[in-house]
């Protein structure tokens, strides 16, 4: 757990507050102003505003947050001597890969929470009044959990590649790649592709998606069985290569 906080504290000294709140921003305006402009047919209150902001958000968005976020996390640790105090440290190789995927996964929760609030506003501001129905919030949340599988592996993008931007970069077209799987119905991709889950998660019940699942209790299972595979499989392959790399690499 003490890991796991000094990973956190390390990103206080970043501008990741700037993206936490920007990415969820950027998407929901992008939401609302498609919603106002199209007003005419998008006729269903909140569930047609909610399902804009999201397939902004889930096409591209949301994962590149986490890119980012990921990107930041380990960009401390390449920097000066970090690298080879991380590799000559007494923790389990697991053990700071775990603490690092947690610190990513907490701040990609808190970057989701941003995204609901905002969202909220930005409804209210486009003159929707009263809550939105409790499925959409509520599918925004469960997103958190294939979304934690997106950020295992863009850790160990961010881990073995020093560039910055690279695995940003690679975060951001695998994302391309699976809103194109999805829209091709490829669902196979769902178990190689972490985001594929996470843009059905978000996707739910949405009226902006043609093949949208329902959010009922056989959906969320798969979603998250499988994305805990692919966590685990990130956190796995994070671990091997912390063992194995040349500490004078």
């Amino acid at each position: 757990m003490d890991l796991l906080f000094n990973d956190l504290a390390k990103l206080r000294r970043t501008h990741i507050a700037a993206v936490l709140c920007g990415v969820p921003l950027i998407a929901v305006a992008f939401g609302a102003a498609n919603y106002s402009a199209n007003s005419g047919t998008l006729s269903a209150g909140w569930q047609s505003y909610w399902s804009q902001a999201t397939l902004f958000y889930g096409m591209l968005f949301m994962v590149v947050g986490i890119a980012i976020i990921a990107a930041a996390a380990w960009r401390v640790e390449h920097r000066g001597g970090n690298w080879h105090t991380l590799l000559t440290s007494s923790r389990p190789a697991g053990t700071i890969a775990a603490a690092k995927l947690g610190a990513i996964a907490t701040l990609t929760l808190l970057m989701q929470l941003i995204f609901i609030v905002c969202s909220l506003a930005g409804g209210w501001m486009s003159g929707l009044s009263g809550m939105p129905p409790w499925a959409l919030p509520a599918s925004s949340l469960i997103a958190v959990l294939p979304a934690v599988a997106v950020a295992a592996w863009q850790s160990f993008l961010s881990m073995v590649i020093r560039n910055f931007a690279m695995p940003i970069a690679l975060g951001a077209v695998t994302g391309v790649i699976s809103f194109g799987s999805i829209a091709a119905g490829a669902h196979a991709m769902q178990f190689v592709l972490p985001p594929v889950g996470l843009s059905k998660a978000l996707w739910m019940v949405s009226s902006a998606v043609a093949d949208a699942n329902a959010l009922d209790p056989k959906t969320v299972a798969s979603i998250t069985l499988t994305a805990a595979v692919l966590a685990v499989a990130g956190w796995l392959a994070s671990t091997v290569y912390l063992r194995c790399v040349d500490v004078n690499a």
